[in-house]
């Protein structure tokens, strides 16, 4: 195999990420069957709230399988659904006026938060590039959360909109970089 130092630099950077993802699920959430551990690590940086907190949200979530080349939803579709994703990777296509921007949406991260929070329309066509099992919360189960667990639904809300604030931040840094 030939060896570069760029080589030699991406296989370093793919060790450390692949050692520092052995331990993003802390032992303490092990004992949880998911989604709890998911949810905790997603969220980790994001709330405060400990896991005996978010376990009351863990019933309104199903999980699902989604097989390679699947569509979870299409640009203009009404948001069906909030998405954990557990295992995999999911591609987002958005069409800028810029050009394509193409988003992966891997493992321990979300998927269609800001349409289904915000009730309007999806902004990307999202498609399963590998094997997933993602964890959905539909409309129904999250206004069945908002009646059951009031104080829930508002941190998940708070939480969405942190998530969504980083993602923005990526697309506006490639519509400016673009923009030239």
């Amino acid at each position: 195999m030939f060896s570069s130092p760029r080589r030699s630099y991406l296989q370093q950077a793919a060790q450390k990420t692949l050692n520092d993802r052995e331990t993003m699920t802390a032992p303490r959430w092990d004992v949880f069957s998911q989604p709890v551990p998911l949810i905790m690590q997603t969220f980790q940086d994001l709330t405060n709230k400990n896991e005996d907190f978010w376990f009351k949200a863990t019933t309104f979530f199903e999980r699902k399988y989604y097989p390679a080349g699947a569509v979870l939803y299409r640009v203009g579709d009404a948001p069906n659904g909030f998405f954990l994703l557990e295992d995999g990777i999911l591609r987002a296509e958005y069409e800028l006026p810029q050009g394509q921007y193409y988003e992966s949406i891997v493992a321990g991260t979300t998927c269609g938060e800001l349409p289904f929070f915000s009730s309007t329309k999806r902004t990307a066509t999202v498609i399963a590039e590998r094997d997933c099992i993602a964890w959905l919360m539909s409309e129904v189960r999250w206004e069945e959360l908002q009646r059951e667990f009031p104080e829930v639904a508002r941190e998940l809300l708070l939480v969405s909109l942190k998530l969504t604030t980083e993602r923005m931040s990526a697309i506006t840094s490639y519509v400016m970089t673009t923009a030239r």
